[in-house]
């Protein structure tokens, strides 16, 4: 199958180019012939001006819409998937490819069409004002970046294509990673027959699963942000002498966590900051267990997928999407999101029960055999290609 591949890179890279990338690796390495576009959010230059001139030009892009038509017109894909298309790249690409008669799908990555800062996260918590009430909200606690101008460009941009219908007409499959992602675009007004769910994979399955001699440490690996809830895992981890925690990523609360760990004498508490993905793989591969102590619904961190196909069990919060990629008690234990002591509690049942553990590791590394492979994402994604062809 011919397939244009588009996506749009933030400025700092995250989960959502790693996805791209593996996704269209695995696209290739089952014989499918892809066009990539790409597009990246450093062509808005550092200045007040360039992002501003940005900020008015969100709802639409001239050079993308016609890029996007030469690359249908040179290549004759039979589907074109989207990733991210903000900021540069706008959803202009998606009328390009209905002008060229090109079905198109896209996948979700986080709930921007329902919330500006696409996270549902304000004030520490989960909020869903933009979903179920006036947009506007955005604009009034400045839920993007904490500016007003941009908060309000975001609204009028996500908006405006409301209600051109773009979200609704314009594409014909929408991919997120679990129900209950899916529920809350259906909520948001989305057809629900567009709206697929597709799990992440992980492309190279893990050799050394069945080690029964796991690493004498918990594990943390992901962005440093107050939405992650790595401030609550410090916190539960001052009670917890009997096992190390080791921090892998890099983020916006580094500092504070740095200074917090120093004050509070965490002498069990190991940051590593960002490390290459080899490095990063084998402090994984070596975890007793990964903890995602989120308080924002995230989308279904990659990270989950990996710790599976390691045979690594996982402790995470009891929200959101978490609820359906961690079976509790089976591939890992849930506790309650932002509850200090629920989180040590969880772990310490992880930490001392050998038995009860290897169970968990077995468990995790059969989730990923039967729900994360490569062969189980590539035959899921077909089928939505399929679907939206015809």
């Amino acid at each position: 199958m011919k397939i244009l591949v588009g996506h749009n890179y933030y400025q700092q890279a995250g989960g959502e180019d790693m996805l791209f990338h593996s996704q269209t690796r695995m696209l290739k390495d089952f014989g499918h012939e892809v066009c990539l576009y790409e597009r990246h959010n450093d062509e808005i230059r550092p200045n007040i001006f360039s992002r501003t001139r940005h900020a008015m030009s969100l709802r639409w892009s001239q050079r993308s819409y016609d890029e996007i038509r030469w690359l249908i017109r040179t290549f004759k894909p039979r589907i074109a998937h989207f990733h991210n298309t903000f900021f540069v790249m706008t959803p202009s690409v998606f009328y390009a490819c209905k002008d060229e008669g090109v079905p198109v799908v896209v996948s979700l990555h986080n709930y921007r069409l329902m919330c500006i800062n696409g996270l549902f996260f304000r004030d520490n918590k989960p909020c869903e004002d933009c979903l179920h009430g006036s947009r506007n909200a955005g604009i009034r606690y400045r839920c993007y970046h904490g500016s007003f101008l941009f908060s309000a460009a975001m609204t009028d941009m996500i908006s405006h294509h409301w209600a051109r219908q773009t979200w609704t007409k314009g594409i014909d499959r929408l991919i997120v990673a679990t129900e209950f992602s899916r529920q809350k675009h259906i909520q948001a007004g989305i057809p629900e027959g567009k709206v697929a769910v597709l799990p992440h994979f992980v492309e190279q399955p893990a050799e050394n699963f069945g080690e029964q001699s796991r690493g004498k440490y918990a594990l943390y690996a992901g962005r440093l942000s107050e939405e992650k809830g790595v401030d609550v895992l410090l916190r539960a981890w001052k009670s917890i002498k009997e096992m190390p925690l080791y921090i892998v990523g890099t983020g916006p609360q580094r500092a504070a966590m740095e200074e917090y760990i120093k004050s509070e004498g965490l002498s069990n508490v190991k940051m590593f900051g960002f490390l290459d993905r080899q490095e990063y793989l084998k402090i994984l591969a070596g975890a007793r267990f990964l903890i995602v102590p989120c308080l924002s619904y995230d989308n279904f961190p990659m990270v989950v997928v990996e710790a599976y196909s390691y045979g690594v069990p996982v402790l995470a919060s009891r929200l959101g999407t978490l609820e359906a990629s961690v079976e509790d008690g089976v591939s890992g234990l849930l506790f309650s999101a932002g509850d200090i002591q629920d989180l040590a509690h969880k772990a310490r049942i992880i930490i001392s029960d050998e038995q009860r553990h290897r169970q968990l590791c077995l468990n995790a590394r059969r989730a990923y055999e039967s729900k994360y492979t490569a062969q189980c994402h590539h035959q899921g994604l077909i089928n939505i290609y399929e679907e939206a062809a015809h």
